[in-house]
Parts: structure tokens; sequence; C-alpha cells
């Protein structure tokens, strides 16, 4: 049986992104089964067999046989630069059991995770965002549609949570009795009251005991409420968003305050360090906007701060990868940050991965115009909204700016 294509999540894991459409997982490009015969949004659904379908048997009897689905093209691309990737995570570290039955042959496919994205709702608006994954960004675009980047669909986005039109509860009354990990997204999770309805039932039926509750989250709003209810579960694993620090920050995660998030993340570590299954970790984004904040990022984040810190390269929008830099700055700004952080944090596992990612962006091609163009205008557009000035922290896209509307 292959062991380089196999990847535990097709098999026990349901999936669903902001709108109710479900996904092959959380990372899979364009959510894995947008053109495909799987239900979505899952809010047409009457039975509740999510699970089962044409499309996503496909994936699984593809890396059966030891083929790799193009849709999870983002782990490929990891592991072929030697990271570790998302499949790769949750095959070695979360469900060892499941991949090992795979290998040998046992394909059942049974809930023991889920991945919810509860809708768009939240309280940032981050400049490498889509409106669909926060409504603070959206309204930002519905005041001034005519000069914006892209347009959004304001009717949809008003609709009541795809939670309240799903099944999704019963699906977990009637499923979840092997559930073993809950991965939450947004929008910004903490601010939705449908999440505090979901971990709510996962306490009264008495799973929440079981289940390894994960968030990805801007921490802009923890407190006691929230650790109170995390502590009904076997362990509570909080993803803190953090992307560039001090003023790389506060431009990119707009209005968030570097003072305040500074302050949450040492109130976190303390509530980390009370309960040895509590765990905090930094999920950064390496894009056109951080990668000149790295160095601080690295030692600030872990070196100052101890945290455990996972990179993810923004591939989209395509205008914001760490690569789209003008040419006279982007090998000297990669290499230097990568410099810095090899000689200082060594073999550190996820800032080497961070180094390999920095010395490929070094030696890539400059930037389509088209990306060029693209960027100018959603920053020109943020900026006038915000009263912000990309030139600020960045004077190298100057030779740019000018150039483009």
């Amino acid at each position: 049986m292959p062991n380089n294509t196999l990847c535990v999540l097709p098999f026990n894991t349901l999936s669903i992104g902001q709108s109710g459409h479900q996904r092959l997982c959380c990372n899979a490009l364009n959510g894995g089964l947008s053109d495909s015969d799987m239900p979505a949004p899952v809010t047409f659904r009457k039975d509740l067999k999510w699970q089962h379908g044409v499309a996503i048997e496909k994936v699984r009897s593809t890396m059966l046989v030891g083929n790799k689905p193009t849709q999870c093209e983002r782990c490929w691309k990891l592991e072929d630069i030697g990271a570790e990737s998302y499949r790769q995570i949750n095959n070695t570290y979360r469900f060892p059991a499941t991949y090992e039955k795979l290998l040998q042959g046992d394909a059942t496919v049974k809930l023991e995770r889920l991945e919810l994205d509860f809708g768009n709702k939240c309280n940032l608006a981050c400049r490498m965002c889509h409106p669909y994954s926060s409504s603070l960004l959206a309204q930002e675009i519905n005041k001034d549609p005519t000069n914006a980047y892209t347009q959004v669909d304001m009717e949809f986005l008003e609709k009541t949570s795809w939670v309240k039109r799903s099944r999704l509860f019963d699906v977990v009354r009637e499923q979840g009795h092997d559930l073993k990990s809950v991965y939450i997204i947004g929008g910004e999770p903490l601010i939705m009251d449908e999440q505090e309805e979901f971990l709510d039932l996962l306490i009264e039926l008495d799973f929440a005991k079981n289940i390894s509750l994960e968030y990805n989250s801007n921490i802009t709003t923890i407190g006691s409420k929230w650790y109170d209810k995390w502590s009904h579960f076997k362990e509570v694993n909080l993803n803190a968003s953090i992307d560039g620090v001090e003023e790389y920050y506060e431009y990119v995660r707009w209005p968030a305050k570097w003072d305040k998030i500074y302050s949450n993340l040492q109130e976190l570590k303390y509530w980390s360090n009370q309960r040895p299954n509590n765990k905090t970790c930094i999920h950064t984004t390496l894009s056109n906007l951080t990668m000149p904040s790295m160095k601080k990022v690295a030692d600030i984040l872990v070196g100052e701060l101890d945290f455990n810190i996972f990179v993810i390269n923004v591939d989209h929008p395509t205008c914001m990868r760490p690569e789209v830099l003008p040419d006279s700055v982007r090998a000297s700004i990669a290499l230097d940050a990568a410099e810095h952080i090899n000689s200082k944090f060594g073999e550190h596992y996820a800032l080497s991965n961070m180094v390999k990612s920095l010395e490929k962006i070094a030696a890539l091609p400059s930037p389509s115009e088209q990306d060029q163009q693209d960027f100018i205008k959603r920053m020109k557009f943020m900026d006038r909204h915000r009263k912000q000035n990309l030139l600020d922290l960045h004077p190298w896209f100057k030779e740019w700016y000018d150039v483009y509307q």
C-alpha cells in the first residue's frame, strides 16, 4: 500500500466552508469539490450522508492506488521542498491509527473530524483576505463598489448563517460518537453565536471530553467565557492568526492594534501553562507585505514569547504572493530574512521551513504585470478607506505605485 499519497481526511473528515459548501478539506484548492456532485451547499441536503458522493470517492480511490489528486497541490508543493504538509500533520499526529488502517487496506469511512467555517462574520479586514471570509471587508467594498478591486454579493452575505439553515447539529447528534477532532475557522469564530451554540451542543451531548478542539482566531476577543467552555474539552489548540508584527501587523490586519494583540498573546501563554492540554500556536502568512518583517516575526513570536509557529505562504490572491515584489528588492529581502533566521534559530523546525521558502522566493522570476497592477489597485483602495499608506512601510513599491491606478 502506498504511503506517499494517502491522507486520512477524505476518509474521516467533514469539511464545510463559509457559505455552507462542502470541501475535501480546508486546505484543498478551491475546496477540492467545487466542480462535483457533492452537495453544495449542505443546506440543500435532506439526508445526513454528507461524506459520500462520486467526487469524494474518486479522490479516495486516486489516493489508494498511489496517485496524487490535483486538489491537494498545496500539500504536494510543501512536501516537494521538504516541509511538513497538512496531509502529513493529520496522518502523523492527529490520526495515526486511522492512517495505519488505511495502509493495511481498511478504507472505512467514519466521522472523526469536523472542519467548520461558521461564516464570514469578522471584526478585522485583513489585506490578503476575501469578503466571503470577512464581513468587515465586505462592508468596506460595498461602500465604494465603483472603485473596489473586486465585487461582492451583499445579498448573499446578508443571508442567515448556513449553520441555522442546515442539519449540521443533526449530523453531530447522530454521527458524532466517534468525533476526536473539531477545527473551527471563520470569519472570526469567537464573535459568532453559532460557534458558541455548537460548543454548548458538544458539551451537552458529553462528546466534548473526547474531542481535541482547534481554532483559527485573530485573538482579539479572548477571555474567561471561552476558557470556561474550553475546560470541558479533552484539549484545546488555539492557532493565533498573526501576520507580521508591530506596524506591519497593523497594516495587514486592520483595524487591530499590536499592543493589544501582544498583551493577549501573553495572556494566552499564561492560559496554556495552566493546563498541559492547552496549546497556543502562531499561524502566520508569508506574503509580499509580511516578508520584510519576518526577521522580527521570528525574534518576537519565537525568540521572545516562545510560541510554536506555522508559516503559510499566501497563494491567493495571487497579487499578494510573497514573490510579488519589485526585482530590485525581492531577492535581497528574502535572503536577508533567511540568513537572519537561519543564523539565530538554526534547526528550529518551522523556521527552517520558512528559510527554505524564502530561499526559493529569492530565485523566482519577475511577477506578472497583472499581479503588479492588481496589487497596487487593492492597496490604494484600502489605503484610501483606512487612512494608511503602503509606501510608509514598503517604499520599494513606489516604482509600481505611480504606474498603476
